[in-house]
This record gives C-alpha cells, structure tokens and sequence, in this order.
C-alpha cells in the first residue's frame, strides 16, 4: 500500500536530521559549505520525487551528446552564468516541441534544486526522462565545473553564482564569487 505524502515527508525530514547527526563533521571549510548545501538540497526538495545525478556524475556526462541540460533559473540569474551548453526551459520547449528523442536524457538544475525539482516532476510526468541536478549550480561550484556567462554573444567563462541574499555567499565553493 502507497504511504501518504505527509508521513513519507516526515520520515524523509527525520532521516535528514538523523543522518546529519550521525554523519561525520566537516572539517575543513570548504567541506562546511559543501555539507550546508547538501543539507539545504534534502530540505528544499522533501517532496519531490524525481531521479537525481550529483555534481561531479553530470562532469564525467557532459560530453555526452544525448545529454540536455536545462537551467530553469530566472533570466536575471542566468546573466550572471550557466552550465557549459544548458538550455533555457522556453529554448527546451522550442528544441523540442514537435517530440522527444528516445535517445536524449535531461538533467535539470536551479541553484540548490527545488525549482528544478519542480520542473522536472513536470517533465517525468510527460514521460521525458529526467533528472534533477542534486544541490543545484552551487553544488556544481564544490564540483570544480565549469560556469559561462554570455558577453555579446561570446562564451566567456566564469567564477561568478547568482544567489538570492548574501547569507549564500557562504555555500558556495571557496573560490567562486556569489552575486545577488
């Protein structure tokens, strides 16, 4: 028999919780700001229910040219950078309004993963196959990846992560610059 969604949520948040207590500390810097965007990922994404690929799986794809990205962030946040070749949800729709590809497969991503999350619970349900990027654009940050703005048509890559207030600047991998 299916569990209902408010004790499937409750269990999920107890084992984050739990898991959390009985996980190794982070030691190191850079190791408390990959644990803090973990932790905020399993948060905001409790009930989402969607496949999942982390940071540094989506490095070894991403020449693999069955592979979409989509970044579903605002506009404003994608001025600042995106994934190398990711696509914008209306630039997806356009691609591909005519049909899926049985052969092609779609990682989605936002900047911690609820909004992207969100769309690809959207996805799934088209029977697109999909998976959410785990931890966003900022856990591609503690993956060393590769980011790309866009100067006058030119790919120009970069350092710099949109975040939505300045308490984030502190999730973000060391040597990345936040902008918000």
């Amino acid at each position: 028999m299916p569990m209902p969604s408010q004790i499937k949520t409750a269990i999920l948040g107890l084992a984050l919780i739990f898991g959390n207590l009985f996980a190794q500390a982070p030691t190191t810097r850079e190791e408390r700001r990959q644990a803090k965007v973990h932790e905020e990922y399993l948060k905001a994404t409790l009930t989402i229910h969607v496949p999942t690929l982390t940071a540094d799986s989506l490095k070894s794809e991403l020449n693999d040219t069955n592979l979409i990205l989509v970044d579903v962030r605002q506009p404003n946040e994608q001025d600042v950078s995106m994934l190398p070749g990711a696509l914008t949800p209306y630039a997806f729709s356009q691609k591909f309004r005519g049909g899926f590809p049985k052969d092609k497969h779609v990682v989605v991503y936002c900047t911690i993963g609820q909004r992207s999350g969100e769309y690809a619970q959207q996805l799934k349900a088209k029977n697109v196959p999909v998976q959410n990027l785990e931890g966003g654009i900022l856990a591609w940050t503690h993956a060393g990846g590769t980011l790309f703005r866009d100067s006058s048509g030119v790919k120009v890559k970069t350092k710099k992560v949109h975040v939505f207030d300045a308490s984030m600047q502190k999730w973000i991998a060391v040597d990345y610059e936040a902008v918000w």
